[in-house]
């Protein structure tokens, strides 16, 4: 079993340029401050605007895992005890960390979030938001307002429940004790989402995550608008766009990408076997060297890579983010494409799929027909670590 450990990283200087080309619709980028300072995440509202911020007792815990253990707590401590005993199972209870999904209908430990009283809800955002960082509970809010919108379409009404769609069905657990020294994990997710953010000797690994969205582009739910993986999807196609005409080709991966490849593969079992076997390894592992790219190309993907990982508190993004993307990880990291052979990437078409697959670092975007809107594509995105999921510890 891997012991964990973070590598020291200071800022990421010179990238900040690089960060204005990914803009997806007009010229009024949201500000981002501190953690997500020069994260371009887009212009139209990714997420609707949350006011939600960390509780008000945990404002004197320093950020990071104590400022958390302090969320989870206040969230525990709002629910009743029948309530906590299933929001709060043992940390050892493997097949229920394994159970997340990408499907709406699958059974999800912990609470739904509609059994909440409103105070309850809050508390259990307050806790994602020490573990996020703005634009990641961003993400999440329009993720669960996509819900909304497709229940909506369903005959759901907007709070949700039209065809098994909706905000309200989402869930949230507390696996362990929190604690700033030992194992626990914050789970919240549902059709289209799964936060995994595992604290293991007090360092975060938020790992395995699962973000998709339908509709994929803009939508207005509720008054407000959101495009919550628009950022995403344009930062990797910028990679791909930046590639000349021999190293697109090569780039092309052999093959029907229906979905992403590693998927919720170990759903249920207690077991890392069925998502570990789905890798590629070898000499499967095709596309094109990050290292062989000109700088400019691998900073597009560093920002990439950014938009997954800066989701969360610094305290668990900076190091992870030195170690995807140092030199001696881009001598060994692999930028593909799958779908029909094109002359660039485009997102509109179904099977049309994008990776980034490092010795630790995996991120896959899958453009699928849509399940409830036809005639359009949505998302399913994946982000892994290939020898930190679950924070190693569920091997």
């Amino acid at each position: 079993m891997f012991a964990p450990y973070r590598s020291f990283v200071g800022p990421l200087a010179g990238l900040t340029f690089l960060f204005a080309t990914l803009h997806c619709g007009d010229d009024a980028t949201e500000g981002a401050t501190g953690s997500d300072a020069g994260v371009d995440r887009g212009t139209t509202n990714e997420g609707g605007a949350s006011t939600t911020s960390p509780p008000a007792e945990c404002a004197s815990e320093a950020a990071g895992v104590a400022q958390a253990v302090c969320a989870a707590n206040a969230f525990l401590a709002a629910l009743s005890d029948t309530q906590k005993t299933a929001a709060n199972p043992a940390y050892t209870d493997k097949a229920s960390r394994t159970k997340w999904s990408n499907l709406p209908g699958q059974e999800r430990p912990g609470l739904q979030m509609g059994d909440l009283t409103e105070a309850q809800q809050e508390a259990a955002l307050a806790m994602m938001a020490t573990v996020l960082t703005t634009h990641g509970l961003a993400e999440l809010t329009g993720i669960r307002a996509a819900d909304d919108y497709l229940a909506a379409q369903q005959g759901g009404g907007g709070g949700g429940g039209g065809g098994g769609y909706g905000s309200s069905l989402y869930h949230v657990a507390v696996f362990g004790t929190p604690s700033t020294t030992d194992e626990w994990e914050v789970m919240f997710g549902g059709h289209h989402m799964a936060f995994n953010v595992n604290y293991v000797g007090g360092v975060g690994y938020p790992v395995p995550n699962h973000a998709g969205v339908e509709p994929k582009g803009t939508f207005t739910q509720g008054g407000s608008t959101y495009a919550p993986l628009d950022p995403k999807a344009n930062a990797l196609v910028a990679v791909f766009d930046a590639l000349d005409s021999a190293t697109f080709s090569n780039a092309h991966l052999s093959g029907t990408y229906g979905d992403v490849v590693v998927g919720p593969a170990e759903y249920g079992t207690g077991s890392y076997a069925n998502a570990a076997a789905k890798f590629p390894t070898g000499s499967n592992r095709t596309g094109v060297l990050v290292s062989s790219l000109p700088s400019a190309t691998q900073a597009l993907v560093t920002a990439a890579i950014e938009l997954w990982v800066r989701d969360y508190a610094p305290e668990t993004a900076d190091a992870l983010l030195a170690d995807y993307t140092s030199s001696t990880a881009y001598a060994d990291t692999y930028v593909a494409w799958g779908g029909t052979a094109s002359t660039k990437i485009d997102v509109d078409v179904s099977g049309t799929y994008m990776r980034i697959d490092g010795p630790r670092a995996w991120i896959e975007l899958s453009c699928q027909s849509g399940a409830v809107i036809q005639g359009q594509t949505h998302y399913h995105t994946i982000y892994r670590d290939r020898s930190f999921d679950y924070g190693d510890q569920l091997q």
